[in-house]
C-alpha cells in the first residue's frame, strides 16, 4: 500500500572517515556521548498512535500509553483531532523525529563529510507513556541509524539501534515545460518502512533561543530501562511545506497509515549538539 499526505509545516549524512577502532564500553562519563555538527535538517513527523499496535509490546515493563485526552501540553496539530474526533482521544502521541549531520564526533572515532554527499542519519520512533512513577515521558518504540559505528557505539552503551539507509537529493520530476523540480528529497528506508519527504522549507525564519531537546526511555538491550537524549542548538526554525510517503508493511508504516493526521516540523537547520545515552 502507499499513503500520502500533505504537510504545512518540513533531514540528512555517509561520511568520509578517520576512525579509530571503537573501545570496549567504558563507564567513563564520555563513553556515550556524540557530539554532532553540521545539523543538515532535523525534524519530527507527529501523529497519533492506535492502541492496539503491536509496535506497543515494546514498551519497557511497567510502561504504558497515555492517551492523548489525558496529555496536557498536547501539541495543537494532535489536539484539534481528539476534540472533533473522540473516537481518537484514546490514541497516544508519537512521533519520528530525524537528524542528519556533516560531522559526528565520539570518545572513540569521528567522522567528517568532506563533499556534503554522505550524511550520517540518527533518528528513533517514540511514543507518550508512563511508567511507574506515573510521569508520562517519550519512550522510544525504535531507535535508528545509517552508520555502522554509530550502530555499535549506542549498542555498547545498552541501546539498541537499528539498520537504516538515508538518500537525500531533489525529487526526480520535471513540470510540463522540462524543468527539474527544486523541491528536496529526503528518504529513509527502516526495515520493511520507506518515508519519502518532498518539499522544501518555508521562507519564513524564527531564530532559535533555547536548545531543542529530545529525551526518552527505552528497553535496552540488557533488559532494564535506559535513557537517552539528543540536544540541538540550531541558528534557526523554519516550516516544512510539501507532503510525506508512507511505503511498506513495517510497523512504523502501518502506525503512520492508520493515524486521522500526521503533521511534519518545523525543520531545524545549522548548529550542532550531542546525542548521549546512558551508560
Amino acid at each position: 500500500m502507499r499513503g500520502s499526505i500533505g504537510l504545512t509545516a518540513a533531514l540528512a549524512v555517509t561520511m568520509a572517515a578517520v576512525a579509530a577502532p571503537l573501545a570496549a564500553q567504558s563507564a567513563e562519563p564520555n563513553a556515550g556521548v556524540w557530539n554532532v555538527g553540521g545539523v543538515r535538517k532535523a525534524f519530527c513527523v507527529r501523529f497519533l498512535l492506535d492502541p492496539a499496535s503491536p509496535a506497543l509490546h515494546g514498551l519497557p515493563e511497567s510502561y504504558h500509553p497515555v492517551p492523548a485526552s489525558q496529555v496536557h501540553d498536547l501539541h495543537v496539530s494532535l489536539r484539534g483531532v481528539v476534540q472533533d474526533q473522540p473516537e481518537f482521544a484514546s490514541w497516544s502521541p508519537s512521533r519520528v523525529c530525524v537528524l542528519a549531520v556533516d560531522s559526528v564526533s565520539t570518545r572513540d572515532f569521528s567522522y567528517a563529510d568532506k563533499n556534503g554527499k554522505h550524511p550520517q542519519l540518527f533518528g528513533l520512533w517514540t511514543v507518550t507513556a508512563a511508567g511507574a512513577a506515573g510521569a508520562p515521558g517519550e519512550v522510544a518504540l525504535s531507535l535508528f541509524s545509517n552508520s555502522g559505528r554509530l550502530v555499535r557505539s549506542a549498542r555498547l552503551a545498552g541501546q539498541t539501534v537499528d539498520d537504516a539507509r538515508l538518500t537525500m537529493g531533489k525529487v526526480p520530476a520535471v513540470d510540463e515545460e522540462g524543468v527539474p523540480s527544486q523541491d528536496d528529497r529526503f528518504q529513509i528506508k527502516i526495515g520493511k518502512t520507506t518515508l519519502t519527504w518532498d518539499g522544501r522549507p518555508a521562507r519564513d525564519s524564527a531564530a532559535m533561543k533555547e536548545a531543542v531537546d529530545v529525551a526518552w526511555a527505552v528497553s535496552g538491550n540488557n533488559g532494564k530501562t535506559k535513557v537517552g537524549k539528543m540536544q540541538l542548538q540550531p541558528p534557526f526554525s523554519r516550516p516544512m511545506v510539501g507532503s510525506l510517503k508512507v511505503d511498506g508493511k513495517g510497523d512504523i508504516a502501518k502506525a503512520l497509515r492508520a493515524s486521522p493526521t500526521r503533521f511534519a516540523g518545523p525543520v531545524y537547520l545549522g548548529g550542532g549538539g550531542t546525542v548521549s545515552f546512558e551508560p
